[in-house]
This record gives structure tokens, C-alpha cells and sequence, in this order.
């Protein structure tokens, strides 16, 4: 129970501070969303207890794509129909679901890949129904530049918000 809440305290705080990084960072003028001068990029990495997850701001419309896979299916493709130690989801889908909740329909997955020290791979496709309506969102982004979940600590040290 305690690791539980855990994960979705963590989750909580890592989905506000991806919202508030890709607020501060769409008035900037240069529109390469990876360029980020002072080394926080609004995309969240994180890697704790044998598990790896990100947190990814659709650009300035304020929608995140998000999910936690098990460090063991790192550069593998992670099938949402089929049962496993995954949450995926966001508020481009209205939360965050577990293979339990039988939320994602066939064609779903996520990928993701530690491609250096501050950069990832990841690829994610949700299919959905709400109603009688199917929903798809998708993308695919190489050479992602990140910020940890102590780098995030430390900005925010930096800041005196901490």
C-alpha cells in the first residue's frame, strides 16, 4: 500500500512540474522545444525502484503524455492490452490506467529508451473509445533531452523553492 501511494504521490508531483516547465518555457522565442538554455527541459525522466517513466508536455497546449513501464522492458515495445507492470496514460486521456482498468484498446503501447545522459527515445500510441467514438493520439521523438527527477530538485534548490 505504502509503495502504492508512493508512485502516485510521485506521479503527482512529476505530472505538476511537467505542466508548470512547459509553462514557463513557452514564452521563450525559440521554437526547438529540446533547446533549453538553462539545462531543464520540461520533459521528466525518472528512474527509482526498477522502474523508469516520463513525463512528456504536448508542446504549449498544456496536454502531457505520461506512463512508468519496468526498467526490464527499457527499448522495448510495452503492449497496453496486454497485462504488465505499466501505468500509461495523461491528461491527453484524462488519467492515468493500468492494464486493470481495460482502458487502452488493441494497438496501444509505449516504448521508451535511455539514449545518453540526458537524453531518451520514446514512442507511445494510445487508442481509446469514449462512447461509441475511437480516440488515437501518438508520437515518436529521438534524441529528447530530459531533466531527472534530481535534476528537478536541484533547479528547484536553485530557485529557493525547495
Amino acid at each position: 500500500m505504502c509503495k502504492s501511494i508512493k508512485r502516485w504521490a510521485y506521479a503527482l508531483v512529476a505530472s505538476a512540474f511537467a505542466m508548470v516547465m512547459c509553462f514557463s518555457f513557452s514564452a521563450c522565442s525559440s521554437d526547438n522545444d529540446n533547446d533549453v538554455d538553462n539545462g531543464v527541459s520540461p520533459v521528466l525522466y525518472s528512474d527509482f525502484e526498477g522502474r523508469i517513466g516520463v513525463n512528456y508536455p504536448l508542446g504549449i497546449s498544456g496536454k502531457f503524455v505520461s506512463f512508468s513501464i519496468p526498467k526490464s522492458q527499457a527499448g522495448k515495445i510495452v503492449d497496453l492490452t496486454k497485462g504488465g507492470d505499466w501505468v500509461a496514460g495523461g491528461s491527453v486521456v484524462g488519467g492515468l490506467y493500468r492494464y486493470d482498468d481495460h482502458f487502452f484498446q488493441k494497438g496501444s503501447y509505449v516504448y521508451l529508451l535511455k539514449t545518453g545522459a540526458n537524453e531518451i527515445e520514446l514512442r507511445y500510441k494510445y487508442v481509446w473509445r469514449a462512447g461509441s467514438t475511437s480516440h488515437t493520439v501518438e508520437g515518436s521523438y529521438k534524441n529528447v533531452k530530459m531533466t531527472t527527477h534530481q535534476d528537478a530538485l536541484d533547479w528547484a534548490h536553485k530557485q529557493g523553492l525547495y
